[in-house]
């Protein structure tokens, strides 16, 4: 985990909350792996005709109970594009600029 965080971890110093982009960075480098097992497993579609992927970060808070912050809606079919359901689902993305310090980030 250190080896695939510790690149990303540029941009920290502009964040406005270090363990939040800590934290997208985690998401991202999950979602990259996730999407890697799939493309290689060349029988993920043997029983299954489409395979959804909800991406997301649970947001911790003091009060009112905790958060899914949903990131990523997908759906994936065999030989098919990916389609991209985020929007369609939960409306427009979270503009996470303020946490992450840069368009980069």
């Amino acid at each position: 985990i250190i080896e695939l965080l510790t690149p990303r971890l540029g941009g920290i110093d502009d964040s406005s909350d270090s363990i939040a982009f800590v934290s997208y960075q985690m998401y991202g480098i999950i979602r990259e792996l996730l999407y890697d097992i799939i493309d290689q497993t060349s029988d993920v579609f043997d029983n299954a005709s489409e395979v959804s992927i909800l991406g997301g970060v649970m947001i911790n808070r003091r009060l009112g109970g905790d958060f899914f912050q949903p990131l990523s809606f997908e759906s994936r079919k065999k030989g098919e594009k990916t389609v991209d359901l985020f929007e369609e689902t939960f409306g427009e993305r979270p503009n996470l600029l303020t946490i992450l310090g840069s368009e980069d980030a």
